[in-house]
């Protein structure tokens, strides 16, 4: 999967809201998060190119 860097929003702006799945396999809305410190950590998949 490949976006444009037109899609990303500039750095510095707020993080559009979006769903992710937590390590214990809840889904988390950023909004919900709201107010609270948040760490959101990419990592691929080991032995991805």
């Amino acid at each position: 999967m490949t976006e444009a860097a037109a899609d990303w929003p500039a750095e510095g702006s707020k993080a559009p809201d979006f769903n992710l799945v937590a390590t214990d396999g809840k889904k988390v809305k950023l909004s919900a998060l709201k107010g609270q410190p948040v760490v959101v950590y990419f990592y691929p998949k080991d032995d991805t190119p």
